[in-house]
């Protein structure tokens, strides 16, 4: 695993995080470095980056005025990693994509893969935007949909693309619209009698996703779990179900995307509830929930990767209070059941259809 790159003379130590024993994986694309390339030579008092995921931007242009949007807990985390690893300072100023932005001059994207995010971006952009204003967008040219460039012609009127360097090309959008108006990015989602409201970027924009149906569809809250844990929570459908059938129940929601905690605070409003921005159970007190209810990740952007929900696993066991139940709903071909009977001295398949099963853990200690 390559933990070092060289920009413009300098050699930066780079280390993914969360931690991953894939060693194809590293903590940079040449999207980012093309985008590096590009600004070099300009002079830039102020920067606004999104979608650093690992901080190689934070790291490569320290020297700068920074501003950097975070949309993951765990990306603030990688982006203090590898500043201190270079010996950086760690103080950042962070921003949401929900917070205004003051004075945007040239602003880094490297294009997520939910389109509605870049989107999120660019509409937050537009309105610090002036005439002068550069958004500079990267991505590997595998992924290029001609979407990027319907979305970005929506809010800037001149839109290029870059020649490719090792399989990598640039976005470049200049002079900003006049006539503009702002766009709620906000979807509606139907879930029986719910209307789910969830920002744009946050996970199944469509539609309730086939997998959350299928939980929602199985679920039965026993009326003594009262401390009910959504992992992953998403919009926060599922905990919205849980107080549903269990009104005494006091949930808490964690997820790493800050919009789909934003969302679901929308969502239970008025409900007993929690809400933690984190990419881990840390935080969270030992034997402390009846239930844990979950449809756990397995994307990571483009890359397929289950290290992350075995990692939630872990602290799921930790959690849960002895007879504790752990539900979650994943796709079969995971084999999610050979790693839990590692923690769990129960775990069996509930239900199960052509692609999901609904797994039930119990602890016992």
């Amino acid at each position: 695993m390559d933990t070092k790159v060289k920009i413009n003379s300098k050699t930066y130590q780079l280390q993914r995080y969360p931690k991953t024993f894939d060693k194809s994986l590293r903590a940079w694309s040449n999207a980012e470095l093309l985008a590096l390339d590009y600004i070099a030579e300009k002079e830039i008092d102020h920067l606004h980056l999104f979608n650093d995921r690992f901080g190689m931007w934070n790291c490569a242009l320290q020297h700068k005025e920074i501003t950097a949007i975070w949309t993951y807990a765990s990306q603030q985390k990688a982006i203090r990693q590898n500043l201190k690893l270079n010996n950086f300072s760690t103080e950042i100023d962070f921003k949401t994509p929900l917070d205004d932005l003051q004075n945007v001059e040239v602003a880094l994207i490297k294009i997520p893969k939910a389109l509605e995010l870049f989107e999120l971006f660019l509409q937050q952009i537009h309105t610090a935007s002036n005439k002068k204003t550069e958004v500079v967008c990267g991505f590997m040219t595998k992924y290029f949909s001609p979407s990027f460039i319907r979305v970005a012609e929506q809010y800037f009127e001149e839109v290029t693309q870059s020649k490719a360097w090792k399989k990598a090309r640039l976005l470049i959008l200049k002079i900003p619209k006049k006539e503009f108006q702002n766009k709620n990015l906000i979807n509606t989602i139907q879930w029986e009698d719910k209307a789910l409201r969830q920002y744009y970027g946050v996970f199944s924009s469509g539609s309730l996703d086939i997998g959350t149906q299928f939980f929602l569809e199985t679920l039965e809250v026993k009326t003594e779990e009262l401390k009910v844990l959504d992992l992953a929570s998403g919009n926060g459908v599922i905990a919205y179900e849980v107080t549903k059938q269990n009104p005494l129940a006091e949930v808490t929601l964690l997820d790493d995307f800050n919009l789909a905690i934003e969302s679901s605070k929308i969502n239970l409003e008025g409900k007993k509830a929690e809400f933690l921005c984190d990419d881990t159970l840390e935080e969270l007190k030992e034997n402390s929930f009846d239930l844990v209810v979950s449809n756990p990740p397995f994307h990571f952007e483009y890359e397929n990767n289950i290290e992350i929900a075995l990692n939630l696993f872990k602290g799921v066991e930790n959690c849960l209070k002895n007879n504790g139940r752990f539900l979650l709903v994943a796709n079969s071909h995971l084999n999610y059941s050979t790693h839990l009977t590692k923690l769990f001295t129960s775990v069996s398949v509930l239900q199960q259809n052509k692609k999901f099963q609904i797994i039930e853990c119990i602890k016992k200690r």
